[in-house]
């Protein structure tokens, strides 16, 4: 026992298995298919055993009242030749002797001293007074018959009384039901499939359309809702739920952008104002102070400063509630990028190479795309040994920037890491060293929200043109010509 179990679980992993892999709809049909179709299967074998009980019951009880009819006659000594036949034209009754050779007969055809055409002897159970079905007898129209006998005396000679009870209009009955039960079951079982099958797929469309539109919903588009079904039924339950969590997810999102603009544009002021005390420090220096420490105060605030300024860029371009028109401005971006490189070119201690910048239009946002530029600036001549470059032209559409640096370069398995926030590599780690890990953090998310795109890869090694180390790209839809 235990070891057909053993067997049995590996094909029923294996079911599991091959189940997981179709989809809700259909399994949903599957199941529910097999259960209709076991419980018609069972219903019809149901019905055709109970059919066959009752007509074989019919049968027997005709038997019994033939085998009391005729040992009526017996009793009363009216029994001649030829038994009437009592309206059971296919029914066969015999009285038989000991030797088997018949006494009398409803057929007209067994005179008396014939042999019979029931078994002779007859079977144990039948004698016994058992109904028993006893096939192809060679009896009235041959066939099966439901046999029972009856043993009497007759002028004190033993002799048995058996009826034959012919089972023809029973078993075309019978096959005619199986007949149509092994049409009809598979028949129904299929229209059930189908239609069980068609009510899921229009269940399950609900579900899909509200998929589709939240997935379409993005972090800078939690304003937008599903459009929920016309049925108040579960699917318009889970979309009422779904909405729900979009608005609470809205109201985060706007509080978390408010935020982070208000506090950016709370320490804008005051951190303008340092910078500006300590440049005038760093140009007048004082004898009795060290000019280095007001050098290391004027860095590290040039950097909070412009922190603040991608930050508040980040946030205007994420914010949600402001209308596109306050950002949808036409941009010369080279004209950005050399004005960036001429304020890089006074802080940096690689050479940065602009002379493949041409023209290149893009309708933005000017402080977040100075962000951008700025940001791409800082992280290649942090990086870079000496050389830097930056390359900018438009092409079928779209306007791309590149900044490469003759550095170590980003391991391929970092390079989609390195947009993420807080992201430093190991030669960065340090605040010190490296920026706020939110730089390139800054532009992926500027980019994206200016319909662009913004990745990294490895520039070619010297020999083939190109830096060696890495090489960030962003690219913009250019701006449709004015005009």
């Amino acid at each position: 026992m235990s070891r057909r179990l053993h067997v049995g679980r590996p094909a029923l992993g294996r079911m599991r298995r091959l189940t997981r892999k179709l989809s809700l709809r259909a399994r949903v049909t599957m199941w529910a298919t097999m259960v209709v179709a076991f419980a018609m299967v069972a219903a019809g074998l149901g019905l055709l055993l109970g059919l066959q009980h009752s007509v074989w019951g019919d049968r027997d009880s005709t038997g019994r009242q033939r085998l009391a009819d005729v040992t009526a006659l017996i009793q009363h000594d009216r029994l001649g030749a030829l038994i009437p036949s009592n309206g059971g034209d296919d029914d066969v009754v015999e009285v038989l002797d000991t030797q088997g050779k018949v006494v009398a007969s409803s057929d007209y055809d067994m005179r008396p001293g014939s042999p019979s055409g029931f078994p002779n002897p007859l079977p144990p159970q039948v004698l016994a007074g058992h109904p028993t079905t006893l096939r192809d007898l060679g009896i009235g129209d041959g066939g099966d018959f439901r046999v029972l006998a009856r043993p009497i005396r007759i002028d004190d000679r033993p002799s048995t009384i058996v009826v034959g009870v012919s089972l023809a209009q029973a078993e075309h009955t019978l096959s005619s039901l199986t007949t149509g039960l092994a049409i009809g079951v598979p028949a129904l079982t299929a229209l059930v499939a189908w239609t069980i099958s068609l009510t899921a797929g229009r269940t399950l469309r609900s579900v899909e359309t509200l998929r589709r539109q939240a997935a379409d919903i993005t972090a800078t588009g939690l304003h937008r809702r599903l459009d929920l079904p016309a049925c108040q039924d579960e699917i318009h339950a889970l979309g009422v739920t779904l909405n729900d969590m979009l608005a609470r997810l809205d109201d985060a999102s706007v509080a978390q952008h408010r935020f982070v603009a208000d506090a950016a544009h709370e320490l804008r002021s005051p951190l303008t104002a340092l910078r500006a005390q300590l440049e005038v420090m760093s140009s007048y220096p004082d004898p009795d102070r060290d000019p280095r420490v007001a050098a290391a105060l004027l860095e590290d605030t040039v950097r909070l400063h412009d922190l603040v300024e991608g930050l508040l860029a980040l946030a205007r371009s994420e914010d949600p509630a402001r209308p596109r028109s306050q950002v949808a401005h036409v941009i010369d971006l080279d004209e950005v990028v050399l004005a960036e490189v001429r304020r890089q070119r006074s802080l940096a201690r690689a050479d940065i190479d602009a002379r493949r910048v041409s023209g290149g239009r893009v309708r933005g946002d000017t402080e977040a795309l100075r962000c951008v530029v700025r940001n791409l600036l800082d992280n290649a001549r942090r990086h870079a040994d000496q050389r830097v470059r930056v390359t900018l032209g438009e092409c079928g559409g779209t306007v791309e920037l590149t900044v490469s640096d003759d550095g170590s370069g980003i391991p391929a398995a970092d390079r989609l890491r390195v947009f993420e926030r807080f992201t430093r590599l190991d030669e960065a780690r340090s605040r010190e060293a490296g920026g706020s890990g939110l730089g390139l953090a800054i532009v992926g998310k500027v980019v994206t929200a200016h319909s662009g795109t913004a990745y990294a890869d490895q520039d070619p090694a010297p020999d083939d043109g190109g830096l060696g180390g890495a090489r960030l790209v962003v690219r913009l839809p250019a701006a449709p010509p004015s005009g």
